[in-house]
This record gives C-alpha cells, structure tokens and sequence, in this order.
C-alpha cells in the first residue's frame, strides 16, 4: 500500500465520528483513494482460492457452509496468481504494520482503555485480516465477537450499490441487560435491529468489541449473490 493511500485512509479515519449507542462503532465512506479500490477489486482472487469456513476448524462441521474464506498470511497468499499475490501481500504488510495499529488504538483509546483499566499496560495487540467470500442463504445471528478481539473492522468490497441492503446489522437485546461474553451466536426474535451499515463499494464498518456489541447478517436471499469483504481484527495478549 503506498504512503499516499495510507495517509487517505488515516484522515478518513480521523474526520469519522465514533457513535457510541447501542455501542462504540464508526461507519466510512470512500476510504480507499477511488484508483486505489478500482486496482483492489481487479485483484480479488476466484473463489477457488477460498476455504470454506466449515474446513478451517474455527466452525463446527457443516456450519457457515454459505462463507468462504482466504487468510492474508504468508503461507495462504503464496498460491496466488503473481499479480494478486504481489497486491495482497504489500496491502497486508500494511494493515498489519505498527502504523496501522496504532492509529487504531489512538481513534478507540478511550474505549480500550475503559475495557483493560490497570491492565492496559500490561496487553500487546496483533492483527488478523481474512479475505471473505459470503454466498446466498449465508446469515449470522446476533453475537459481540469472541474476548479476545478488541477491535473489528469490515471492509465491503462490492462493486456497485446494487448490494447497499447486504450490510452488517446492529443488534439491541430486548432485555436490556442482557450481555454475551462471546462465545454463543444468538436467535433474531431477542433483539431490535437497529441500524445496518449499508453494503457500500469501498466503505468500511469499525467497533469495538464488548458484551454489547451485538451485530450480524439477516439471511442473504438474493439469488445468485456473491459478498467480498475484508475482516480486519485487533486481538489482545498479556505482556
């Protein structure tokens, strides 16, 4: 990813405001240079390169059969066409980067910070990022995303507002005090939705994780329906 993108993408993320109900997320239009993205979509990789979701080992057998996934590691992009692996090496070098993480720490330190408390000083922060290829009929139900996520990233890669209603949906329990620690995936009829962040070609949904960040997919009907995106995450150790 060149300096210029990189700066583009810093001030896009500087300029968003951060909506704190039902919890802290941003949504971002046009994040990526328009020449930037154009080049990104002529460099997604077919399908055949995807992993189902249920051969990863992160799912039960048979589950999320509609998901397709390709990890940005070194080991996955090296059976790529030359030219895909050469882009998708250099813009995973770069959302990996020191530099990445920390302007992301900078935009949600607050939040980080009130969840870690004394700890903070103590957690050091690594990033995984995943190529996602979602298919008709794939859905998840509302979740906050497993613990040791801090913060989460969806870069929607479509290529043109033909797919605006496929977005990722922000939940509200009904009981209002209810809380997930992150490890169930939740039925509709016990949430509100309350907002979707429209599937947009290069826009990208942000939030910090909680036992409040409750988000997920409807069921995709539409016929014949391919959904890239990209999930960028934080992950969180002790020192």
């Amino acid at each position: 990813m060149e300096r210029d993108v990189l700066l583009h993408v810093k001030n896009k993320l500087a300029e968003a405001p951060i909506h704190s109900s039902p919890y802290s997320y941003f949504y971002i239009e046009n994040i990526f240079p328009k020449e930037f993205y154009q080049e990104l979509l002529s460099n997604l990789p077919d399908t055949s390169y995807f992993q189902s979701l249920d051969q990863t080992g992160k799912v039960k057998p048979g589950a999320y059969a509609d998901r397709s996934v390709l990890l940005l590691e070194e080991h996955e992009l090296e059976q790529l066409p030359f030219c895909h692996l050469l882009f998708w090496s250099k813009f995973t070098a770069a959302i990996k980067s020191e530099e990445w993480r920390t302007m992301l720490l900078e935009k949600f330190e607050p939040q980080i910070k009130e969840r870690f408390g004394a700890h903070y000083e103590h957690v050091t922060f690594s990033s995984v990022a995943e190529l996602i290829r979602d298919r008709t009929n794939y859905s998840i139900g509302p979740h906050t995303d497993h613990p040791i996520r801090v913060l989460t990233l969806l870069f929607y890669f479509p290529s043109s507002n033909d797919q605006a209603h496929l977005g990722t949906s922000i939940y509200q329990p009904l009981d209002s005090s209810f809380e997930c620690e992150g490890f169930a995936h939740h039925s509709l009829e016990k949430f509100k939705k309350i907002d979707t962040a429209s599937f947009l070609p290069n826009s990208v949904f942000g939030f910090v994780r909680s036992n409040r960040s409750f988000h997920g997919r409807e069921p995709i009907l539409d016929e014949g329906a391919e959904r890239n995106l990209l999930n960028y995450y934080l992950q969180w150790t002790h020192k």
